[in-house]
């Protein structure tokens, strides 16, 4: 073989390499369908008015779902008095080509007024849809749903959220 001739077969050799690696990578990211969603995330979340308009700063949540459909949520939003707000529980239900839909109640376990915004003792629910848009290790969930109720079940207060999320490994 001619020293030419290895000049080029060599560069084509390596190109088809990364291309099959990048569709191996992508085939498996694909075939993961339902089950991408499984295991823990480090999630920040910015609560806004519905309108655009964000409402405090950015604060830390971990989520945590579970084969079967379910998942446990816990966060440091600083919105709660301390111990004032369980972790949430939820069902989460795949919607096809890397979208969830989300759902989880916490307990907001007393009264509190003051400072601002205070909650009544009831409950938190969020709903939400969480999108792979840049591969199996990060989501992103806009405009998602946040309701307070009271014990009654009457809701006193909603607001939106924006989240991102990063797979825990």
């Amino acid at each position: 073989m001619t020293l030419v001739s290895k000049r080029i077969i060599f560069p084509v050799f390596v190109v088809v390499v990364l291309v099959l690696a990048a569709g191996w990578r992508t085939a498996a990211w694909n075939s993961r369908g339902e089950e991408e969603i499984v295991g823990t995330w480090q999630v920040t979340v910015q609560l806004n008015n519905c309108s655009g308009v964000n409402i405090g700063n950015p604060f830390p949540s971990l989520l945590t779902f579970e084969n079967g459909g379910t998942f446990i949520e816990d966060t440091m939003n600083p919105g709660f008095a301390p111990g004032q707000r369980s972790p949430g529980h939820g069902i989460w239900d795949y919607q096809g080509h890397h979208s969830y839909s989300a759902k989880h109640v916490a307990f907001i376990n007393f009264t509190t007024t003051a400072p601002p915004p205070g909650f009544t003792q009831g409950t938190q629910t969020i709903t939400q849809t969480i999108d792979f848009d840049h591969g199996p290790d990060q989501w992103s969930a806009s405009g998602a749903m946040v309701q307070f109720a009271d014990t009654t079940g009457t809701v006193y207060r909603q607001a939106c959220a924006d989240a991102t999320a990063t797979r825990l490994e």
